[in-house]
C-alpha cells in the first residue's frame, strides 16, 4: 500500500492491542480506519508514538485541485474538516471509511489549547 500523498510505502504500526494504523515511511502521514481515529483519540499518550511526523518540517500538499486517491480501495478521499478541531482537515473515504491524516495532524487533534476553546465558545454565539 502507498501514501496517498508522497506515494512512498506505508508500514503498519501498532500501538497496544488494539490500536493499528499504517504510516509513511517518508511523510509520516497516518492512514487508518475512520473507527481506528476515534480509539486513537480516546487513547493517552499515543499520538507520541504514532505520530512521529509532528516535528517534521516535511510537506505533504498536493497541488489544489488534485485528487487524493485512497490507498486501500482507489477512491478519491475528500478534504473534511475535523468535528472536534475545525481548523484541521483530513482526508477522508467514504468509500471504505479510511482516513489519511498529515504528519501532525494527530497530535494537534488531540492537543486541545486555550485557543480552541475560545473559538468552541464563539462557534456558540455566531
Amino acid at each position: 500500500m502507498t501514501c496517498p500523498k508522497c506515494n512512498d510505502t506505508l508500514s503498519v504500526v501498532y500501538f497496544g492491542t488494539d490500536i493499528e494504523v499504517k504510516r509513511c515511511n517518508n511523510c509520516a502521514g497516518i492512514f487508518a480506519r475512520r473507527e481506528m481515529l476515534q480509539r486513537i483519540r480516546d487513547e493517552w499518550l499515543v499520538e507520541s508514538i504514532i505520530d512521529v511526523g509532528a516535528n517534521s518540517r516535511h510537506s505533504v500538499s498536493v497541488e489544489p485541485g488534485t485528487d487524493v486517491i485512497c490507498p486501500a480501495c482507489g477512491a478519491v478521499m475528500d478534504p473534511v474538516r475535523d468535528d472536534q478541531q475545525k481548523h484541521i482537515v483530513i482526508d477522508v473515504c467514504s468509500s471504505c471509511d479510511s482516513v489519511f491524516l498529515d504528519p501532525g495532524e494527530l497530535t494537534d487533534m488531540k492537543t486541545v489549547t486555550l485557543i480552541d476553546h475560545i473559538r468552541k465558545l464563539l462557534g456558540k454565539f455566531s
